[in-house]
């Protein structure tokens, strides 16, 4: 071990001298220097044999076919799990905790209600203690959402709704915060959850199945970059444009997919504007699961990227508006301690599940004294609450 990291401080130190430079060490040590802050083991066993002697945060990119699960599990012990794929992954997935060690979830985060995002949630629910869940506050009218909304309440999970703009409180990371949340119009995909992470010198975005709408949005009014990306959609041609991906600049790319599927994912142009931004792609279908590991200052894994090129069809015609937005036409303001959960959906960025909360939290707190006693409820933050106020009394 003390070769191996006295390697490793080599290697580090060299990259640095000479950014940009691949550099192959012995035979003993198994690893490169990939870009500037990139290092590859060429073996799991040696990056697994770093993890235990170096402390690190570990994403985790979970093969589950043409769906999307994430695993953030923190050297303190915390673990994060950002999706479940399919309903039949579901299984696959507590095994996969189990085998980690991982007997606790701190957040499951649902980023929007898709089958392929949710499904095997459901799973891990039942078989995995979890203490909070972090929902995008869409709803959908499946069997399967409906199983995920039970089981949080049947095993009385804290349950929060992501307000865009704020930080997670987590052991995870330095910082986690939310970019993306709950959005009034009719496409599920633009309510995605999307996740900033920073950890030391190091920044990861996550970004459920967020659509060019949503990135737009999010250059404006965020610092978008990281080093690493969970590409959106599955790499569709809805998501991930070209100017959104140059201010991201990431190191690292990775897009969850199986090959069989027919939406034409991941797409010719979004890999090529990956590749232009000089981004090494890493794809579940093939590498299966990938693991990245973050120390304070640099990336590690042991998966070789993917060369591919993507598929030129089917296409789909990225938006670039918001589409049926709510109109906000209310002919009187209402009144938020006396208003039903169908009058709070009304209020613009307040879904029938946050009204739902609006009611909840009334309940056990009695009226609410200011209209700005609102952001006390998950899911309104300040973001939200300045689109409501004009249109809410007590």
């Amino acid at each position: 071990m003390k070769r191996l990291r006295y390697m490793l401080s080599l290697m580090i130190l060299s990259s640095i001298l000479l950014p940009g430079t691949a550099l192959v060490f012995s035979d003993e040590a198994q690893v490169l220097a990939l870009k500037n802050k990139t290092v590859r083991f060429e073996d799991d066993n040696e990056l697994t044999l770093f993890k235990e002697s170096h402390a690190t945060l570990d994403f985790h990119f979970l093969d589950v076919g043409q769906g999307d699960s994430t695993l953030v599990v923190s050297d303190t012990g915390a673990a994060m799990l950002i999706d479940g794929g399919q309903p039949d992954h579901g299984k696959e997935i507590v095994r996969y905790l189990k085998n980690a060690g991982i007997e606790k979830l701190e957040w499951v985060v649902a980023t929007h209600p898709d089958i392929d995002h949710i499904g095997g949630l459901v799973e891990v629910l039942k078989k995995v203690e979890v203490e909070n869940v972090l929902d995008s506050g869409r709803e959908h009218n499946t069997k399967t959402y409906k199983k995920y909304r039970n089981i949080v309440k049947e095993k009385n999970i804290n349950f929060f709704v992501a307000e865009e703009g704020e930080m997670l409180n987590t052991n995870l990371a330095n910082r986690v915060k939310v970019l993306n949340s709950y959005s009034d119009n009719d496409v599920r995909n633009d309510s995605s959850i999307v996740l900033h992470i920073t950890y030391g010198d190091t920044a990861v975005l996550l970004t459920g199945d967020a659509t060019v709408v949503n990135e737009k949005e999010m250059m404006n009014k965020y610092d978008v970059e990281a080093d690493i990306i969970k590409v959106a959609h599955h790499g569709s041609a809805t998501s991930t444009g070209d100017l959104f991906i140059q201010k991201v600049d990431p190191e690292i790319a990775i897009i969850p997919y199986d090959k069989s599927n027919a939406f034409g994912h991941p797409n010719v142009g979004v890999v090529n504007r990956l590749r232009n931004t000089g981004a090494d792609i890493y794809t579940t279908e093939n590498s299966s699961h990938i693991i990245v590991s973050l120390d304070m200052e640099n990336i590690y894994t042991s998966k070789k990227p993917w060369n591919g090129k993507g598929r030129s069809f089917p296409t789909p015609v990225p938006r670039v508006y918001m589409s049926d937005e709510k109109t906000n036409d209310l002919s009187k303001p209402i009144n938020i301690n006396t208003a039903s959960k169908k009058e709070l959906a009304k209020l613009p960025h307040v879904s029938p599940v946050i009204a739902e909360m609006v009611i909840e939290f009334r309940e056990e707190n009695g009226p609410f004294k200011t209209k700005e006693e609102l952001i006390l409820v998950s899911g309104i933050g300040e973001y939200s609450y300045n689109k409501i106020k004009k249109f809410i009394t007590i």
